[in-house]
């Protein structure tokens, strides 16, 4: 391993650390919300996020480095904005799921950016699978019962 990083292992680990924290966030999520099937919903993408993450990790590996994890006090402030967010809401699962829309637009706008172009040479159906798990997620999300 070597101590510079290249592009391609630049992109590999941003990618690993926003399906991670896409994962954990889902996860999050699923232990606070009080409807049942939107907790089970955000646990089934949680568990579709980390097979992709594994994807990456592998990647990551293949590529000599090593991956990185996700900024856990970050994550933390994270989480608790957004169980705030959805206290003071009058209907607590929709404003999660709105949450996790954002998410996804965020999640989306990260894997579109020029910058990860470079990870479609050697892995070309990583990005292709993030992005499909993205409108997975978002349809999912939408047709949600607590939406």
């Amino acid at each position: 391993m070597s101590v510079l990083r290249t592009e391609l292992q630049v992109a590999l680990n941003d990618l690993h650390v926003a399906v991670m924290e896409s994962a954990d966030h889902y996860r999050y999520a699923a232990e606070f919300v009080a409807d049942e099937l939107t907790g089970k919903l955000f646990e089934t993408l949680a568990e579709a996020r980390d097979l992709l993450a594994d994807e990456a990790e592998e990647a990551i590996r293949d590529s000599g480095d090593l991956p990185s994890v996700p900024d856990a006090d970050r994550e933390t402030g994270e989480q608790l904005l957004q169980r705030l967010e959805a206290v003071f809401s009058a209907d607590e699962a929709a404003d999660v799921i709105a949450q996790r829309l954002e998410g996804e637009n965020e999640f989306e706008q990260l894997i579109k950016a020029p910058e990860m172009e470079v990870i479609d040479k050697d892995y070309p159906t990583l990005r292709r699978a993030c992005l499909q798990s993205i409108d997975v997620a978002r349809e999912k999300l939408k047709t949600a019962p607590a939406a």
